[in-house]
This record gives C-alpha cells, sequence and structure tokens, in this order.
C-alpha cells in the first residue's frame, strides 16, 4: 500500500501502531520494538516523519474494543490533524476482522488519513483495494484457525493436570512445573497469605467458632478492618464466588464458559482439574447447605413475590446507587436499603435503611398531593403545555431556514455539474472535487436534520382539556391506591422518573411530557408494557382445578 499525500505542508506524518495478542509472539519475530524498529526503518527511507507510536500488549486483533486502538482512531479524527498515515507492520496488526478493517479504514479515509503496511505494498486502485480485502479475510480465517488450534492444546493442557495460562483464582498462585520443549507447564500452588483469608471466610460461613455469618456480614467484616482482595474491596458477589467454587476443595473445571462470548458451556464440555485444596470438603458442603437454606426461594413468597413499589426508580441520595429490597426478622418486615451498602459494606456509603410501607406511604402522599390534586396537575400541564408551543415556533423558524439552505446546496451542485458538462471547469480538478465533496456532505447532512425535526413537529402535543386532565388525575390517584401490587408498580414506573432518598430529605422527579400524552390520549396510549403481564387468580383455585360445588 502506497504513502498518501500530507493534507498541508511538504512533509508526510505517520503514526506507528504494533501489537501482540500474546506474550510468546514477543519472544519471535513480532515483538512490539520489532515491528517498531521495522515501521521507523520503512519511514525513514520514505521520507516520511513518525510522530507518535502506539503500541499494544496483549490484545486480539479480533477485538475492536482495544484501548489503545481506539485512541488512535480517536487521535486521528482530531480537528488539528495529527497525523496522514497509519503504519503497521502488516495488514493482521490492524485488524483480524474482515469487516471491522473495512469499517476503521473507511473511518480513516474520511479524515484524510491512509492505512500503510510495510510488508504488503499495494496500489489504491480497484485492484490494490480488492488485494487488500483478500488479505483481510484469509487473516481473519487464519486467526479463528489458531483460535480453534489453541483452545484444542489448552484442553489437552488440562486433562493432563496442568494450568492454563489465565489469572489464578484468589487463594492461588502459578509455578512451572515443567518445560516441554519451549513450553512451561504451569500447576497451581496455594498462596499462603491469601488462602487464610479464603479459610477464614469458610470458617465464618460455617461458624466455626461461633454463629454461622451471611456473605454481606462477612463482606462487611472484612472490609471494616482493611482486608483486601487483590487490591480491591471484597462485596457480596466476591464473597459468593468463593464459597461457591470447588476449587477451594480441590476440583477445578476448566472450559465453563466461552471465553470469546462470555456464555456457559454445558457440564459435559468442563474439563476437571485436581488442584491443592484450601479447605476440606466436608467444609465446602457444610457451608453450601447453609448458603441454600437462606438462599431467598426459601423465603415466603408473600415476601418474594410481592413486587416492590418503587423497583427500578428509588435511588440512594448519597452515593446514586439503587434502593432495593431487604429483609428483617425472618422475613416479617422489609425494607429499602442502598444496594452498594449491603454489597460493600458501610464503608462504601453511609445510606439508609427505611421500612419499604413508611417510604412508599410518603412518596404516594406527595405525588398525590402535589401533582395528582386536579387544579395542581393542570397548572403544571399548562406550563408545560406553554413551552412546547413556544419550541414548536422555533423548531417550524428553523425547519423554513434548513429547507432553504437544503435547496441552497442542490443548486450549487447543480452549478457545478452544468460547468463540467460546458467544458468550463476540469472533473478531476482537485478544488473542484473538494467543492463538490463539500457541498454533498453539506446537502445530506441538512436532509437529516430536516428529517429529525419534522419527525418531532409531527409528534407536537395534543390538546389537553380541563376534563381530561380530572379523568387523568382521578384514574392515577385509584391505580395508585387499589388494585393488584404489579399494576400499582407499573403505574409508579409511569408516573415517576427517580426518588432520590437520604435521611435529610426525599427527591421525587417525572415526566411531564409523559403526563400530557397520558392527558391528552389516555391510559391505555402510553401505560408502560408492565401492565400487560398483569397476572390472572381464579378464586379458590391453582393451578390443579378444583371441583365445582
Amino acid at each position: 500500500m502506497t504513502s498518501a499525500h500530507p493534507s498541508s505542508g511538504t512533509v508526510t506524518r505517520a503514526a506507528i501502531y504494533a501489537r501482540v495478542s500474546t506474550s510468546r509472539q514477543a519472544e519471535h519475530d513480532l515483538s512490539l520494538p520489532d515491528q517498531i524498529a521495522r515501521c521507523r526503518a520503512w519511514c525513514e527511507r520514505q521520507g516520511i516523519e513518525v510522530v507518535q507510536v502506539f503500541t499494544e500488549p496483549g490484545a486480539s486483533a479480533l477485538d475492536e474494543g482495544r484501548p489503545v486502538f481506539q485512541e488512535m482512531i480517536y487521535t486521528a479524527k482530531r480537528s488539528d490533524h495529527p497525523f496522514d498515515l497509519v503504519v503497521v507492520h502488516s495488514l493482521s496488526r490492524f485488524s483480524r476482522d474482515a469487516l471491522h478493517s473495512e469499517l476503521y479504514v473507511r473511518e480513516l479515509r474520511k479524515v484524510g488519513v491512509e492505512l500503510v503496511s510495510i510488508t504488503q505494498e499495494m496500489s489504491q486502485d480497484p485492484s490494490g483495494e480488492m488485494f487488500r480485502r483478500l488479505l483481510n479475510i484469509f487473516d481473519e480465517h487464519q486467526s479463528r484457525e489458531n483460535a480453534k488450534h489453541v483452545h484444542r492444546a489448552m484442553l489437552e493442557n488440562a486433562r493432563q493436570g496442568f494450568w492454563n495460562g489465565s489469572r489464578p483464582p484468589y487463594g492461588y498462585r502459578v509455578e512451572v512445573a515443567e518445560r516441554r520443549g519451549s513450553k512451561d507447564k504451569k500447576v497451581l500452588r496455594i498462596d499462603e497469605g491469601e488462602a487464610r483469608i479464603v479459610q477464614l471466610i469458610f470458617d465464618m460461613a460455617a461458624g466455626t467458632e461461633g454463629r454461622p455469618m451471611g456473605v454481606k456480614a462477612i463482606a462487611t467484616w472484612l472490609n471494616a478492618r482493611g482486608i483486601l482482595r487483590r487490591g480491591r474491596r471484597f462485596s457480596t458477589g466476591g464473597i459468593h464466588d468463593i464459597l461457591t467454587a470447588t476449587t477451594y476443595h480441590g476440583l477445578h473445571h476448566f472450559n465453563r464458559t466461552d471465553s470469546r462470548s462470555g456464555r456457559p458451556r454445558p457440564p459435559s464440555e468442563w474439563v476437571p482439574l485436581a488442584v491443592p485444596a484450601i479447605v476440606d470438603e466436608k467444609t465446602f458442603n457444610a457451608v453450601q447447605a447453609l448458603l441454600q437454606s437462606r438462599a431467598p426461594k426459601r423465603v415466603a413468597p408473600r415476601i418474594v413475590n410481592t413486587p416492590t413499589l418503587l423497583a427500578g426508580v428509588a435511588r440512594c441520595g448519597h452515593c446514586g446507587a439503587a434502593l432495593i429490597q431487604n429483609t428483617g426478622k425472618g422475613g416479617q418486615y422489609r425494607y429499602y436499603c442502598c444496594s452498594r451498602r449491603l454489597k460493600e459494606g458501610p464503608l462504601a456509603c453511609i445510606g439508609l435503611r427505611m421500612p419499604m410501607d413508611k417510604l412508599d406511604r410518603l412518596v404516594m402522599a406527595e405525588v398525590i398531593k402535589r401533582v395528582l390534586h386536579p387544579q395542581h396537575l393542570r397548572h403544571l400541564l399548562e406550563n408545560y403545555l406553554r413551552t412546547a408551543l413556544e419550541r414548536e415556533d422555533r423548531n417550524r423558524s428553523q425547519l423554513k431556514q434548513l429547507r432553504h439552505d437544503h435547496r441552497e446546496a442542490e443548486a450549487g451542485l447543480a452549478r457545478l455539474l452544468d460547468l463540467v458538462e460546458k467544458g468550463l471547469m476540469d472533473a478531476h480538478d482537485p478544488a473542484m472535487r473538494e467543492r463538490m465533496v463539500a457541498l454533498r456532505f453539506r446537502r445530506d447532512e441538512l436532509a437529516t436534520e430536516i428529517g429529525d425535526l419534522a419527525r418531532r413537529l409531527d409528534a407536537a402535543e395534543p390538546e389537553v382539556t380541563q376534563d381530561k386532565v380530572e379523568r387523568l388525575a382521578l384514574t392515577l390517584r385509584q391505580h395508585l391506591h387499589e388494585g393488584p401490587p404489579e399494576l400499582r408498580q407499573a403505574y409508579a414506573r409511569l408516573l415517576l422518573t427517580e426518588v432520590s432518598v437520604t435521611q435529610e430529605e426525599i427527591r421525587i422527579s417525572g415526566s411531564k411530557a409523559v403526563l400530557a400524552r397520558s392527558a391528552a390520549q389516555g391510559l391505555d396510549h402510553t401505560a408502560p408494557a408492565v401492565l400487560s403481564f398483569v397476572r390472572e387468580w381464579r378464586a379458590r383455585q391453582d393451578s390443579n382445578l378444583w371441583p365445582q360445588d
């Protein structure tokens, strides 16, 4: 691929992008320093100035989310146009996904930046473009074939009792057991410092020295004493993962998930791997029984299945985390609690714990008093609709101007084409092409803006009358006070956007636009989809129908 001409000045500027996907590549001719040195030498021979180097270790070329790669694309699109070329050792260093490669090449070209491979020189004519795309397809195929062979080798490595090179579980470290040819065969060994914490977690869960503790209590206890999990605080999820991992009683399973998609694999594809045990199997099984006895599925259905009225809208006013349901006294009482405090303990957030019925009652009382009183609701919607009409007037004026500018752009294109047809201007003249591209871009941009603005105007606010407001207020008041819990929750979500709660105040927010549409069109057209899932009940009957009297 040949170098591109600079957008300004006389010296072409280049950025080098170098990547390796594994540490093993660094031992061969694809090491980062080697790629960079070869790219620099090529640029020097071409008289090209290297202004920036982007290096990406340990990143798959099938992953478009590579942070350094994305930084390079972002830098290339800056308005100051820092470089004219992206230089790589080979196209496979840029990407091994044919579709992603093509999309990013086009993005770069839009801002006047060309991709150059120093080992695969090709022209920029149609033949060169076809050759580049074929190379991308071959690179992608080769990458997927390599991945298949590597995965097969890793399965066999695990079957032989060796650890595959991912990060070891908490409580373990990786050690080289033997060397076969150029490859190190690794095994797990116990990390004494971390293993003591794992043993402590199991002891607290089993109640070895007192009453058994739940996952939240264990996380809180560890965090309060500054005990970290590899530099981070413990969470309830992290504690649960440790307590339920068979690895800790000596049996690890490899190949449980697909590394690319993250999806779980069926147990028939798992490969068992014996590892040193940190706790005995008897303790592990006892902890599993205790965890199951406290599982939410064993709490009374009236506690688990009753919908939380403010679910999804109630948030902690201190940290912004969601307020979620928590129970006390064996499920007799329900509370709203800060989810972050529950997961990470009191050091994460000062949070709050408020009885569920109390917060529900306070919020609904204020909503009914300040919003759903017909007079207040009418005043609220009048202000909203007045500003909506003002916005509509401004939008109509803007739409008129946009349509005028669009006609001007079309006329400009027509004039340029007329000059070309009359032979007064060369179609290949750089100034002509630049002007043509600018006018086409402007025309298309204006067409998009016109379409968006026209759609907004078509969806103008419908008429709201006093009767409609009173009907809406009455209906919402009834639905929020009466009916099945699922229905009350659905209307609460329709009405409320967020309920932020601290010990000092409760802030309630909602959408005036939703209220206006509900008043004008009726709740049937604005009610959320949740309402269609309300259960239908048969009196005195369950799934096994009772005989009729």
